[in-house]
């Protein structure tokens, strides 16, 4: 079970290393990614194809600050967001396969 309390405050921390790293703008858009997601995992019925879209998102972002960061601090910020990345799998497997 996730827990949202656990997961907003993630989501901040992420969208601070984001918008640290690659600029306010791109930490919106992140944010927005990660709605849509929670979005799509309340309500299983609204999954679509912009989930998958959404997941690139998020994993392009990370993938971009991990560039930009030096391997122990990507290190230190993926120990400090487990919540996002077991939501993002658990989205990836109840997503209907097409």
């Amino acid at each position: 079970m996730i827990n949202l309390e656990v997961l907003r405050i993630e989501l901040n921390y992420l969208q601070q290393v984001v918008g640290k790293e690659l600029g306010n703008k791109d930490a919106r858009k992140l944010s927005e990614a990660i709605t849509g997601l929670v979005t799509c995992f309340l309500n299983p019925a609204t999954y679509y194809s912009l989930s998958l879209s959404y997941i690139q998102i998020v994993e392009q972002y990370l993938c971009q600050v991990q560039q930009k960061t030096e391997p122990y601090e990507y290190k230190l910020m993926l120990n400090n967001i487990p919540t996002i990345r077991n939501f993002i799998e658990k989205v990836k497997f109840e997503m209907p396969k097409c």
